[in-house]
């Protein structure tokens, strides 16, 4: 079976004194950990967590930066069978409330400047399912009782608990949920998309595969790891028996310290992390020799962009990948198609089948925008406690993606914006993604989004929000003439708005559209 307990396991029997990966803590700060004492950490946790209670179908609920102990929560959660529910660390209050309610967690594990807002609403009696909330850092003579609920120091605990492999009862199969990571929640309260381990070992695969990783690789990992690539992509990395570097956070200047000094192989970033990067006075004081592989996607990079970010770090190879959470990885362009196809995501990964639809579900043909659905091993079980929800997701057996993109002949996708992002004015369908892609090329554009708004007379009208670059002079008359003359009339913004900068989200630095129609749209 194909069971992720099973990769530590491995490896620390077979190359056990290997480096599994660096915890840096962007301050100077470093942690190391060996393929040995990985898979020592995750049976402890797992003895741990059973002699708690947690079983095959549990869930365990995680509210914690980058740590050491990270790792072994997935890992041991694995090895039980049980379901790991990452938090959102820049959750409010009330959604670290959701998440861990809606999931019906008994454990909580927590990082110490979090502790406070669990005690809290452990207190509040809004999280009626908890029984047990253990302290992944501070004191760890830590331990005190709220009702029912014990809350405790881990450390001790696990050096306590037995270190041996963990054989529960209830053995996991290789098609239970392992995870439940929620969706950004574009409209209502988050989703907690559920994939198996079987999912994540193929997707691990992939991984591998497209980088051409090997145990003797070094990869980066930026993402927080309650994030889908926080967990992917290094377990891409030790699919390989290789050595993963994850950032406490994305920081730019402690990401180039790390490249250098950990000698990273294999760098993946998304595009406004590799700018940050780039802008970086000492950036060129940097040794990147030991770079042979950049990945980049989550948004649109222009050719332009991708040659300045592979001739900065010097390396001619370079991957864009387009995936989604409940979809997994979908596409990627490799660097043989960079200079071809530079602006798309390329085709479809191995095991994967693509259609772009149209709202009744035909095929649409080259050239015409259409939904991304997506039919492989690599997708989601569903969405937890919403089977509507999921029977949606899945109609006609195909996970739909919400995800716009043109094919063109050569059967390359172009991602063209979000179906639900879609801007109907006059009946005439404008794609966000378009104009976006169009503006990027201005010289005097930095950022920009692209939003629809209420129009009495269109239905709709086009609306872009501008991040200037420092030096430049816009006005919107200027903005609405240039978009003019380089596509047709219908889609040109009818308002432009100028800001400092755009909210992004923490992990992917998306754009937060939702945020941003909030503050524009409100008594529009």
């Amino acid at each position: 079976m194909l069971l992720l307990g099973e990769i530590v396991r491995r490896h620390a029997r077979y190359r056990g004194s290997r480096l599994a990966y660096v915890l840096d803590h962007a301050d100077g700060n470093v942690e190391r950990v060996t393929y040995a004492e990985l898979d020592e950490g995750t049976n402890r946790l797992a003895h741990t967590l059973a002699a708690h209670g947690v079983r095959r179908g549990d869930r365990v609920a995680i509210l914690a930066q980058n740590c050491v102990e990270y790792p072994w929560t997935y890992f041991a959660c694995c090895k039980l069978g049980a379901i790991v529910v990452p938090v959102n660390t820049r959750y409010q209050r009330g959604e670290i409330e959701h998440a861990i309610q809606f999931s019906e967690a008994r454990i909580v594990l927590v990082g110490a400047e979090f502790l406070e807002d669990v005690r809290a609403l452990v207190a509040g009696g809004t999280l009626p399912d908890v029984d047990t909330v253990l302290a992944i850092d501070g004191d760890p003579t830590y331990e005190e009782r709220s009702g029912r609920v014990r809350f405790a120091a881990l450390a001790p605990l696990l050096a306590a608990a037995d270190a041996t492999e963990p054989a529960p009862a209830d053995p996991p199969d290789e098609r239970d949920p392992h995870v439940m990571l929620y969706t950004s929640g574009t409209t209502g309260k988050p989703k907690g998309a559920l994939l198996s381990q079987r999912t994540y070992y193929l997707q691990s695969g992939v991984v591998h595969a497209l980088g051409g990783l090997t145990e003797r690789d070094i990869g980066l990992s930026m993402f927080p790891m309650f994030h889908m690539g926080g967990w992917a992509t290094p377990l891409g990395y030790w699919s390989a028996g290789g050595t993963a570097v994850v950032m406490r956070r994305a920081d730019p200047a402690a990401m180039l310290r790390a490249v250098e000094r950990e000698r990273v192989t294999y760098l993946y970033a998304v595009p406004t992390v590799y700018e940050s990067m780039l802008a970086r006075p000492d950036f060129a004081s940097h040794d990147f020799s030991s770079l042979h592989l950049l990945g980049g996607g989550t948004a649109y990079m222009p050719r332009e962009q991708i040659d300045r970010i592979t001739k900065s770090f010097g390396v001619d190879a370079m991957l864009i990948l387009y995936g989604q959470t409940e979809a997994g990885p979908v596409t990627c362009l490799r660097s043989y198609q960079l200079a071809a196809k530079a602006g798309s995501v390329g085709t479809p990964v191995n095991h994967v089948d693509v259609r772009l639809v149209d709202d009744a579900g035909n095929e649409v043909p080259d050239g015409t925008p259409g939904e991304i659905v997506v039919k492989s091993d690599l997708t989601m079980l569903g969405y937890w406690k919403m089977p509507e929800a999921t029977a949606a997701a899945y109609e006609g057996g195909w996970l739909h993606t919400g995800d716009l993109a043109v094919r063109d002949d050569d059967g390359f996708l172009h991602i063209a914006g979000r179906s639900k992002e879609m801007i109907k004015s006059g009946g005439e369908n404008i794609f966000p993604a378009e104009i976006e892609q169009l503006l990027r090329t201005h010289p005097g554009v930095g950022e920009c989004a692209v939003l629809g708004v209420p129009d009495d007379h269109w239905g709709e009208s086009v609306l872009v929000v501008i991040v200037p670059r420092a030096e430049a002079r816009l006005g919107e008359a200027d903005i609405v003439q240039w978009v003019r003359e380089r596509v047709a009339g219908y889609k040109k913004p009818r308002h432009v708005r100028f800001v400092e900068e755009l909210p992004r989200t923490a992990s992917t630095r998306q754009v937060q559209k939702t945020m941003l129609r909030e503050r524009f749209l409100a008594g529009w």
